[in-house]
């Protein structure tokens, strides 16, 4: 960091200084996001909000490359020999139509950043700034990623490992997202299993059509398709060992074209979620066989796919201790949440936490002056943008403190 607001003690950096320096740039980094918010992009499509990173990256001096095809950015920051950690940032938005009455609402139309990517990327970035000019007080490197398509699988972290740019020798990995359940100026941890392992599906009902006046003809796939759906949920309230979480989500049924005909087949898609291959496994047996057999019972038959998505997360408990102490000591000890249990969501920061020691975080983003606000994947998900001091001062206290940069 400059001289003239680095306060030095030692080898030790006064962490008013960083806290000042946050505060300074706070709303050079709150525009960006702005500007990322305003015009966000789908997974596979971050070519925009790639080139943004990258050009303000190497206009702070901070040399920045792309990857994949140039949707996503990679930059190091260098602060002498030593191990590698990484800060990943995902930066896709959803297909979701925006209902904010805000000025910087999305233009794009049918997409928003409605799981507050456009948060996390601008926060990094916040982040990768105080590092470089912080530089002087760590030995090691800082590697940030901003990745593209976590909202789509297989997911841009798979993208990033396969082409090398992730550094499989890396002494550690560390990411957050927005969450809806803490105050703006907290921090959620959860150590150990965090974030579910995902398994999505699809089910073909096929039965045989006809007139919705003589359904004594036909055979009713959408009737079925309601069984099958029922009799699936109690798979996890009745098969599924009590003490185990799982879920088992229908997102999306497919059926028919007009209210007087039964149509040949119902097409139904969901999503398995738990933490154990095991668990995962018997849910993903007993599916096949539930579907068939309630198909059986109606005349009709089932065709059952699944696909891997990602993986169950692992948050090291090390990490998390140290971490959670960093931060109380830079923040104060109310700063902190002790999350007791895990998430449903799934993640691909995943595929990093198999690979290396990794802790992903909760952010909060919920006013100091509101209970609620609308969860992330609504079209009225609005962050406090306060949190973004937060988040940049998560992200340098973990790396200065993986890196031997101390914070008095």
């Amino acid at each position: 960091m400059a001289k003239d607001i680095m306060i030095e003690v030692g080898a030790v950096i006064d962490k008013r200084a960083i806290k000042s320096r946050i505060a300074e740039i706070a709303p050079d980094i709150i525009g960006i996001r702005r500007i990322i918010h305003r015009r966000p992009e789908l997974s596979g499509r971050e070519f925009g909000t790639a080139r943004l990173v990258r050009d303000t990256l190497n206009a702070w001096g901070i040399p920045a490359q792309y990857h994949l095809d140039k949707t996503a950015v990679s930059a190091k920051i260098v602060g002498g020999k030593g191990p590698t950690v990484v800060l990943r940032a995902d930066m896709d938005a959803l297909p979701i139509q925006e209902e904010n009455n805000i000025p910087f609402a999305s233009i794009t139309a049918g997409v928003m950043h409605a799981c507050g990517h456009d948060m996390h990327t601008a926060i990094l970035l916040g982040a990768a700034k105080i590092l470089h000019e912080s530089k002087g007080f760590f030995k090691g490197t800082v590697l940030c990623l901003f990745q593209p398509s976590e909202e789509s699988e297989p997911g841009g972290a798979l993208g990033l490992i396969k082409a090398g740019v992730f550094p499989a020798k890396a002494a550690a990995v560390f990411g957050l997202h927005v969450s809806a359940d803490h105050k703006c100026g907290h921090i959620g941890i959860k150590p150990g299993s965090d974030y579910a392992g995902a398994l999505n599906f699809d089910i073909t009902i096929t039965g045989r059509g006809g007139h919705g006046a003589t359904p004594e003809k036909a055979v009713d796939p959408i009737t079925c398709a309601a069984s099958v759906i029922t009799q699936l949920q109690t798979l996890i309230s009745r098969e599924k060992p009590a003490a185990e979480p799982a879920v088992l989500t229908i997102g999306r049924v497919q059926a028919g074209t007009k209210r007087n005909i039964i149509p040949d087949t119902a097409v139904m898609k969901g999503t398995l979620r738990s933490y154990s291959d095991e668990l995962q496994d018997m849910l993903m047996r007993r599916v096949k066989e539930s579907t068939a057999a309630t198909a059986k019972a109606f005349g009709a038959s089932a065709n059952v796919t699944f696909e891997k998505s990602y993986p169950s997360g692992y948050n090291s408990p090390e990490l998390a201790d140290r971490f959670r102490e960093r931060m109380k000591a830079f923040l104060g000890d109310g700063c902190v949440v002790d999350r007791t249990a895990p998430t449903m969501y799934a993640e691909d920061f995943a595929r990093y936490q198999q690979l290396v020691p990794g802790l992903y975080v909760y952010l909060g983003v919920v006013p100091h002056n509101k209970k609620r606000i609308e969860e992330i994947h609504s079209p009225r998900f609005l962050p406090d943008e306060g949190a973004v001091e937060t988040g940049i001062a998560a992200h340098v206290v973990f790396a200065l403190d993986a890196l031997g940069g101390e914070l008095i």
